[in-house]
């Protein structure tokens, strides 16, 4: 006979960083926890990513069960369970502990991948795949994208893993994308060509080597020849006194000559300038 339910919950796959705080608040969607344990490592106490929870009730217990197990957070889907024949802090017996490598666990394992089929002696491999992805039809071709597509977006280390351990399905997927339009082939060219084009190494030149004279002195330098300086004549500056002293009569002349109907049209401030030069020189 199964052992009867109790109110003890078992959590696993519980992210490393996750606080216990968070791990309680969400328990407590399903009813009230009374006591949550997160195991820890004795010798370096770090958490093992499972832990256990107990409820004030069996029902509010077999609601965490029902509604949380399989929840994703962290981009980890928790495994909320009973413990092993309803013992306290007693992990089930098919669970698996995530391993923790410093502060990231490890990437999950694949399941075997089918065995390949022989090919002819005259066939290659990526002729073998663009063969047999010419006889499927669209549809098939696009759900095997979407299917790729839905792996990479929520778990992307199973699908790296995927791509390591075949890696002609990356050459599928490449040649599946042409097939139905969806890139332009120029493209994934340019793409394979810059991955795999080397990167430039730059060529060290050598030392620049001494000249060996085997013996023979060197020669000395020749000093080249001091430039002469000569003192230059000097010109003497040219008299424009008496220019400058007949420009300033000329304007003072042209002036007193102008009548009062040219005075007029002049602005006020050189109006009123004329006007008091023509005053200081007796001029009315």
């Amino acid at each position: 006979m199964p052992p009867e339910k109790g109110r003890s919950i078992f959590i696993g796959n519980i992210p490393f960083n996750l606080p216990e705080e968070e791990i309680v608040a969400l328990l407590s969607q399903a009813g009230t926890v009374t006591k949550f344990r997160l195991m820890t490592n004795p010798d370096t106490g770090k958490p093992k990513g499972f832990g256990f929870a107990d409820f004030v009730d069996a029902d509010q217990a077999a609601s965490a069960v029902r509604n949380l197990n399989d929840f994703e957070i962290q981009g980890r889907k928790i495994r909320v369970d009973y413990p092993h024949n309803n013992e306290k802090d007693s992990v089930p017996q098919d669970y698996q502990a995530p391993v923790q490598d410093g502060s990231a666990a490890q990437p999950p394992s694949l399941p075997p991948l089918p065995p390949g089929t022989e090919l002819p002696l005259n066939l290659k491999c990526t002729d073998a795949i663009s063969q047999t992805l010419n006889t499927l039809p669209p549809s098939q071709l696009l759900d095997v994208l979407a299917q790729m597509k839905s792996l990479v977006t929520t778990d992307p280390n199973r699908a790296q893993e995927l791509l390591k351990q075949a890696p002609q399905l990356s050459y599928a997927i490449f040649q599946a994308l042409i097939l139905m339009n969806l890139v332009d082939p120029k493209v994934l060219g340019q793409v394979v060509e810059g991955t795999t084009r080397p990167a430039p190494q730059s060529i060290p030149q050598p030392p620049p080597q001494p000249v060996q004279n085997y013996g023979y002195p060197q020669p000395t330098p020749i000093p080249a020849p001091t430039p002469q300086h000569y003192p230059t004549p000097v010109q003497p500056p040219p008299s424009n006194a008496p220019s400058s002293q007949l420009n300033q009569e000329e304007m003072i002349r042209q002036v007193m000559q102008l009548d009062q109907a040219t005075i007029d049209t002049f602005p006020p401030p050189e109006r009123a300038q004329i006007m008091a030069l023509r005053a200081q020189l007796g001029v009315r």
